[in-house]
């Protein structure tokens, strides 16, 4: 078992800032990462200018992977397209309660070059913030598995 790693942090929704590059490629093609969990909510939980604050998250290895196919401004979640390993959301009832949905990540997939987060709020505004929080398990891999891992990356099915 690998060390565990943690990423977290706060970003806007993607229709005023895009994706956020959390793992940039350092060229080492023998070291990857495993997605653990990944969880996403918003930062105050008084806001009441917020609005509505039900949002969803998404990781994917391509930056171009994100935008939905019919909202360019949304993220959209294309399950056929393995460019994307996890997929989030959270439920915000009144301005207290936060239900963490169950994510759903790709347990087949390895990072070994780049990763983005990046989420849409059904009704935030550009200074809405929202937090991620992304749990890695760092691996290291053969020559073979590295290549496996790669052709992966770039949305060719190895299965």
């Amino acid at each position: 078992m690998g060390k565990t790693r943690v990423l977290r942090g706060q970003l806007r929704d993607f229709n005023y800032d895009g994706a956020i590059n959390v793992i940039q490629n350092d060229h080492r093609f023998n070291h990857g990462f495993i997605i653990k969990d990944f969880k996403i909510s918003y930062v105050d939980i008084a806001d009441a200018n917020a609005g509505s604050r039900d949002c969803a998250g998404v990781l994917a290895t391509h930056v171009d992977a994100i935008p939905s196919p019919f909202f360019a401004t949304r993220i959209g979640w294309v399950w056929e397209d393995r460019r994307q390993v996890a997929w989030c959301s959270t439920n915000h009832w009144g301005d207290s309660l936060i239900e963490f949905n169950k994510p759903l990540i790709d347990p087949t997939h390895i990072v070994v070059r780049d990763l983005y987060v990046a989420i849409s709020a059904q009704a935030g505004t550009g200074t809405t913030y929202w937090n991620y929080y992304i749990e890695l398990e760092e691996v290291e891999l053969t020559d073979n598995q590295a290549v496996l891992a790669i052709v992966q990356e770039e949305s060719q099915d190895v299965n």
